[in-house]
Order: structure tokens, then C-alpha cells, then sequence
């Protein structure tokens, strides 16, 4: 065996575990929202939803893809099945990818729609939604099944994976009268096109999160003028009323002091409503940042590999341990962005819990920020509260248990939620 078969043997070995802990996150996220209080009744947990069920169904192609290659693979000890094997296991990568891509470009298409047009959820709900779904696993299904029908699906070098390319991998490179030249057997035509075809989609769909992640960026920094501007407005006009109220002071103090403390709390209150809208949208466009950086994380060496054949020749070995070590972590990542919000709220809640004790409460809450009375005593988060964040602290009642008010912590956690207005995005 060569020493490049080995080290395919050690990426393979490597997929596999990764692949499995992606299964494992994806497949807790489906969990959290299936059986959270809120469940799929908002468009935000439903997209998430699709986007987890992609990510299983692409897991599982990686896992069962290595044992599923052709016996008769050169160089693949791991190899266990066949080509119909293959097939399956082909069209499930295939499927579960593009189902991946499409949702999350589904879910940057929502943010956009809710921070740029401001559409509310349900009148999302009722309109496009539903067509984007279907659209979603209509376009996934019908490319995987006319891969496997076209025979496009033929398994990579060393057996690492099942993917559209022809068999042997690499034939029909170059000139027949090279030395090297290989002849395809199967997928002659059909791997390339379908490929290619692969390729445009991945380009176009990157393109499309660019695109609206640039949009939602404009006008969070457009917001983010307009509130500049009250600001310096209100000063001025709070300097010039004090000049006025001077000079009139003997005439008219309480009638000065009234209109005031008034013109003052309106733009107070438009001020705070604009800096909410400000901070909902910025919440938005942090998330889609996220979401659309573990997209180009993961997926940034398979459409290396299929947009260069020439890079993915002389470079394989670095595509393969690529692929072996990113591509399987989708999962990973989009458990850690999903329940980033919540896990924030919890720090501000819990200053001197651990992040890692924060993020077992939020999974084991169903993805949600639980009321105190709702924590379990083994989690032992409430044995590390010296005290509540004043910030958000409203008021105690009289029943506590280990020195802690479970009545006002659980209402300083609502004040939180409501403070950090992430909860009404998804709504």
C-alpha cells in the first residue's frame, strides 16, 4: 500500500468522526426545535429546520460514502460495496449538499427580507415560504436523481467518497496520446457536465449570500446614521431649551420644566425605538456573517475541486484532507451559531457561568433561554449566581431556594430576551 493510500486511509478515518459529530449536532438542532415550546410556528425555526435535515441527510452520504466505494477501487482498503452502493450514497452527499446550500441561502433571503423590507413573519409565512420549500427539495432531488441516472456518480481517488466525476477518476484528461492518459468506462461525458453544472450552482448561490449579505449590511450602517443624528438634534435642542428656560425662569419655571421633561421623553422613546431596530437588524446581520463564514469554511475546497480539475490533480492530497476535516463540521458549526443568542443571553444572566454550562442549558432547554424555576438543580448553574445583572433585574419575591429568587430571576431573564430582541426575529 502507498504512502498516499495511508494517508487517505487517516482522512477517511477522520471524516467519518467528524461526519458523525455533525450528524449528532444537526440531529439535536432538529430535536430542539421539534419539541421546543415554539416549535416550527415561526419561518426562523422552520428554515433552520430544513437546513439541519440537509445537513443529516449530507452526513450521512460522508459516513456511509467511504465504506460504500467499489471493491474494486484502487487503493481503497476501506472500500466495502459496490456501484449501486455507490449510487445511493452519492445521491444522498448530493442531495443533502444542495439541500444545505439552498436553505441557507433560503435563511439569508429571510433576513434580508425581514431587516431591508421589514415583511412580517406570518406575511412570509403565507407568501413565499412555502414556494421556497418546495423549491428547496424539488431542485436537490431532481439533480441527485439524474446524476445517478445519467451514471455520473463514480467514486473519487482512494475511495474517499462517491461524488459526480467519471470512472477511473481523472480519465479523459489531457491528450489520448499522453502517456498518463486515462480511458473512461463510465460517466464519460455525463461526470463532467453534471459537475460543472454542480459548480455553477455553489458559484451562484456564494453569489447570492454576498449579495444580500451586502445589502443587509447597508442598511444597518444606514440605521446606524439616522441614529447619529437624533442624537446631536436632541443635544442641541436640550441646550437651546435651558438657554430659553433661563432667561424666562422667573416667568414661567414649572411651565419650562414640563415641556421639557415631555419633548424629552418622546425623543427619548424615538430614540430607544430606533436603537432597538437598530440592534434587532445588527443581530441579523451578525448571524448571517456567521452562517454564510462556516458556509465558506466547508464548502470552500469541494467547489475548489470541481471548478480546477487541474488544481484537484496536482493537489490532492490537500483537497482530500480538506474535505475530510471541514466539509463533515457543517453541523458543528450551525449548532454553535444557532444557539449563540441564547447562550448570550444566559452570560449576561449568569456573568460567572461557563460558556460550555450556558450551552448545555439552551440544548437541554429545547434551544430556548429557560425560566429559572424551569432549570434543573443538576445543571448547577444557579450555584455560580453571586447576584443578577442589575441591568435587567426587576423585582423579587419572597420564595428563593439557595439564596436565589427563582420569581425575579426568571422575570430578569424575560427582560433580558426582551432586551437583547432576538426572540422577535424569529416570531
Amino acid at each position: 500500500m502507498s504512502t498516499i493510500a495511508q494517508r487517505a486511509i487517516a482522512a477517511n478515518i477522520v471524516k467519518c468522526i467528524f461526519s458523525i459529530l455533525s450528524l449528532a449536532a444537526s440531529s439535536t438542532i432538529v430535536h430542539m426545535i421539534r419539541f421546543s415550546p415554539r416549535g416550527l410556528k415561526s419561518p426562523y425555526s422552520r428554515i433552520i429546520f430544513g437546513l439541519s435535515i440537509g445537513d443529516i441527510i449530507q452526513s450521512l452520504g460522508i459516513f456511509l460514502g467511504v465504506f460504500a466505494v467499489p471493491k474494486d477501487t484502487p487503493e481503497s482498503p476501506m472500500a466495502l460495496g459496490n456501484q449501486a452502493a455507490c449510487d445511493y450514497t452519492g445521491l444522498l452527499l448530493l442531495v443533502g449538499v444542495l439541500v444545505t446550500v439552498f436553505y441557507l441561502l433560503f435563511l439569508i433571503y429571510f433576513f434580508w427580507r425581514r431587516v431591508k423590507h421589514k415583511v412580517a413573519p406570518q406575511k412570509f409565512a403565507y407568501g413565499e415560504e412555502r414556494y421556497l420549500h418546495i423549491l428547496c427539495w424539488v431542485l436537490s432531488l431532481t439533480y441527485g436523481i439524474v446524476a445517478v441516472a445519467l451514471k455520473a456518480v463514480n467514486p473519487t481517488r482512494y475511495g474517499s467518497t462517491c461524488v459526480v466525476t467519471s470512472k477511473p477518476f481523472g480519465c479523459g484528461v489531457g491528450q489520448e496520446d499522453d502517456e498518463d492518459y486515462l480511458e473512461c468506462t463510465r460517466g464519460t461525458a455525463s461526470g463532467p457536465m453534471m459537475g460543472r453544472i454542480l459548480g455553477i450552482v455553489l458559484g451562484v448561490s456564494l453569489l447570492g449570500l454576498f449579495t444580500f449579505l451586502a445589502s443587509i449590511t447597508c442598511h444597518v450602517y444606514a440605521i446606524e446614521r439616522t441614529l447619529s443624528t437624533p442624537r446631536s438634534t436632541l443635544r442641541r435642542h436640550d441646550g437651546d431649551e435651558q438657554q430659553g428656560s433661563n432667561s424666562q425662569e422667573e416667568e414661567s419655571e414649572e411651565d419650562t420644566t414640563t415641556n421639557q421633561e415631555a419633548g424629552a421623553t418622546g425623543n427619548d422613546n424615538e430614540i430607544q425605538e430606533k436603537e432597538r431596530t437598530e440592534s434587532l437588524t445588527r443581530s441579523s446581520m451578525n448571524q448571517s456573517i456567521l452562517y454564510i463564514v462556516a458556509f465558506i469554511m466547508t464548502f470552500a475546497m469541494p467547489i475548489a475541486f470541481l471548478a480546477a480539475p487541474g488544481f484537484r490533480n496536482d493537489h490532492y492530497e490537500v483537497i482530500i484532507w480538506s474535505t475530510s476535516t471541514l466539509l463533515p463540521t457543517y453541523g458543528i458549526f450551525l449548532i454553535l451559531i444557532y444557539t449563540r443568542p441564547k447562550v448570550q443571553i444566559l452570560q449576561k444572566m449568569f456573568p460567572k457561568a461557563s460558556w460550555r454550562l450556558c450551552f448545555t442549558v439552551v440544548v437541554t432547554s429545547g434551544g430556548e433561554v429557560p425560566p429559572a424555576h424551569e432549570l434543573k438543580p443538576s445543571i448547577h448553574l444557579l450555584s455560580q449566581l453571586s447576584e443578577v445583572d442589575s441591568q435587567h433585574a426587576l423585582s423579587y419575591s419572597s420564595e428563593s431556594t439557595n439564596g436565589v429568587y427563582y420569581e425575579g430571576l426568571r422575570k430578569s431573564m424575560v427582560a433580558a430576551s426582551r432586551y437583547e430582541g432576538w426572540h422577535e426575529l424569529q416570531n
